[in-house]
């Protein structure tokens, strides 16, 4: 049994970290560490607390964890990595999953205070979120950059607030190479990040997104039918201009 349990803590390290090479989907994704979860939880008569898990992550929805990011930027889109997220969050809490860093109170609130004003509708790089805010607690598939906060005192097992989540997308471009008869393919090596999730009731309620991450839901045109909260009137106004004319 103590040899079985090791391999699936190791497992879960890789699933977490790599996860890229144990599906090819979110919905796989889930399949994989759901069932990684619930072995564990079975071990170790855990039942009450796998319980309480899948209680959690019905806030998802009814089609699971990869339904709300489906839903934000499409089927084609795949979201092994935010899936692996959510549930490396689970593990986490469960004692199954170390992670390399902890933030203590004030780290934690100056991270979660400036998320909104500095993310969102902007531009904002990975390397950027390190600057600000330090090394990420762990990395989920190389591009979900996690924050984890520091437990509660006197020895108590739940985190405060859950996790913050940095969820970075490197597009593929393509190139032709002059002179040598062939096309390039290269992704970002320092890319946008796409969105942040903060801790809430609900996954829409948590979700800051980026300039790059409104594109990437609605299109170039998204400030038309989703002004930002900082726009001007005037702006305001040309929006609702515009809403008119596409709506006649």
């Amino acid at each position: 049994m103590d040899d079985l349990r090791r391999r699936w803590l190791d497992q879960v390290r890789h699933v977490v970290l790599l996860s890229g090479m144990w599906a090819c989907n979110g919905r796989e994704m889930e399949s994989v560490a759901r069932t990684l979860l619930e072995n564990l939880c079975f071990l170790d008569e855990r039942d009450r607390e796998y319980e309480e898990v899948r209680e959690e992550l019905g806030r998802y929805g009814q089609v699971g964890v990869p339904g709300p990011f489906t839903a934000l930027f499409g089927t084609e889109q795949r979201c092994m990595a935010e899936v692996a997220s959510v549930y490396a969050e689970q593990f986490h809490r469960l004692g199954y999953l170390a992670v390399d860093r902890e933030l203590g109170p004030q780290e934690w609130d100056e991270l979660t205070g400036q998320v909104r004003d500095r993310f969102d509708g902007r531009d904002v790089r990975r390397s950027e979120v390190e600057a600000a805010f330090g090394a990420p607690s762990i990395v989920v598939d190389r591009r979900v950059l996690c924050y984890v906060p520091a437990p509660l005192p006197h020895g108590a097992s739940a985190h405060p607030a859950g996790w913050v989540f940095f969820d970075c997308f490197a597009e593929t471009r393509t190139a032709y190479v002059p002179g040598a008869g062939h096309y390039d393919h290269s992704a970002d090596e320092d890319p946008l990040v796409r969105d942040v999730r903060l801790p809430a009731e609900d996954f829409e309620s948590g979700l800051v997104l980026t300039l790059y991450g409104k594109v990437r839901r609605w299109g170039p045109g998204w400030w038309i039918h989703h002004p930002p909260a900082d726009a001007s009137p005037v702006n305001r106004a040309i929006a609702a201009q515009l809403r008119g004319h596409r709506g006649r």
